[in-house]
């Protein structure tokens, strides 16, 4: 009997893994500083202050991986956010994103920062892989993005998908800046609360 409740329970936690949206292992050098049961967000921190902020939120209909890209440079263009490079990027399970690398200065200092954020999206999630960190690491870590993002595998493509295995988003621009700030966007509203400071950005209520 008690052999049995072992099994049981065992399936039954494989089972509520089993569920999570995304997974994600620390690449080589990161520690892992906060991680939310419900797969929401994954926080990890390299000893230069480098961090990976892993952020996930649901899609709608209609959302497709083009619609979600245009979104979030749009929306990063406005907040002072300048975008220096757009690519393909794959998930460790073989999913499709986009890369976007953004410089960025907090106003009000002299602070040059880099931020990169690889966006996933399928029928019923966004994942964004933000790495952010002092502009003077920007290159290392810029080359290491495809070793980072291939930590991430992610769940939520239906059997007969026209969002998953999409196309990529047109080349895209950030618009001149309409507001300068320090702070992360609403994530209710935006796809990836971006990294302003050394550290990942923590979730707006």
């Amino acid at each position: 009997m008690k052999i049995f409740k072992h099994i049981t329970l065992g399936l039954a936690l494989a089972s509520l893994s089993g569920c999570a949206a995304y997974k994600y292992q620390p690449p080589d050098g990161f520690v892992m500083t906060s991680e939310h049961d419900s797969s929401y967000q994954t926080r990890l921190k390299a000893t230069d202050n480098v961090g990976i902020n892993v952020q996930r939120s649901a899609n709608f209909a209609g959302g497709t991986l083009a619609f979600w890209a245009s979104d979030l440079v749009t929306k990063l263009g406005k907040r002072g956010y300048v975008l220096t490079g757009q690519s393909a990027v794959e998930s460790g399970n073989g999913r499709a994103g986009t890369r976007f690398d953004f410089d960025y200065t907090i106003p009000g200092t002299e602070r040059p920062k880099f931020y990169t954020v690889s966006l996933f999206v399928t029928d019923e999630h966004k994942v964004a892989v933000q790495v952010a960190g002092d502009a003077q690491f920007a290159a290392a870590y810029r080359a290491r993005n495809d070793e980072i993002v291939r930590q991430l595998k992610i769940r939520g493509c239906k059997l007969v998908s026209k969002v998953c295995g999409g196309p990529q988003p047109g080349k895209l621009s950030t618009p001149a800046p309409e507001v300068l700030s320090d702070g992360p966007p609403d994530v209710a509203t935006d796809v990836a609360a971006p990294v302003t400071s050394t550290q990942p950005a923590a979730p707006t209520p």
